[in-house]
Order: C-alpha cells, then sequence, then structure tokens
C-alpha cells in the first residue's frame, strides 16, 4: 500500500512538470493551448461612464472586462446598459481619456 502510494505521488509530481518556454514567446494556457488573455488595463475615470456618479460615493460599485479594458460602473443597472451596447460606451471613455 505506502508503495502503490509513493509511485502515485512520484508520478503525479513528474506529471507537474514544465519545460521553461522559449525567450520571447507568449503564455500559453496549458489547458486548452491557447494564448493567455493580455491583463486588462485599469478603469482611468473616477466616474461612471453611464450616468457620470462619483464611483468613490457608490455602495453598489460593479466592475467588468471588455476588450482587455476594464469598465467600472456604479451599479448593476448600468452594467446592464453597457452589455447592450459596449461599443457607445468604449467610445465613450476613448472621448473621455483624451
Amino acid at each position: 500500500m505506502k508503495t502503490s502510494f509513493a509511485l502515485l505521488l512520484a508520478f503525479g509530481l513528474a506529471s507537474c512538470a514544465t519545460t521553461p518556454a522559449p525567450a520571447g514567446a507568449a503564455p500559453v494556457a496549458k489547458e486548452t493551448g491557447r494564448k493567455a488573455a493580455p491583463e486588462p488595463k485599469p478603469y482611468p475615470l473616477e466616474t461612471c461612464l453611464v450616468t457620470g456618479d462619483d464611483l468613490d460615493e457608490m455602495d453598489d460599485r460593479i466592475s467588468t472586462v471588455h476588450d482587455a479594458q476594464v469598465f467600472e460602473f456604479c451599479c448593476k443597472p448600468c452594467l446592464k446598459k453597457f452589455r447592450k451596447s459596449p461599443g457607445k460606451y468604449v467610445k465613450l471613455l476613448a472621448q473621455a481619456t483624451r
């Protein structure tokens, strides 16, 4: 019994070993073989794009990531509005950060 446990443990540890990626290679998600998603850009504003309300004053502040950009909203209804037409709010964010 101890021998079989030791073999299972050794096999399990050996299967976790990884080889280093070549220099300059993009990270790859091992399970799917797809490239790992880039780190999303932080939300640059202090206000909700939907209502214009100050986010620091909100208790129900909520966020989502769209096209590698974090968007923050004052509440769930604003997130629902964003999801109905995200392009509108992507343009608003671009205009607000010029």
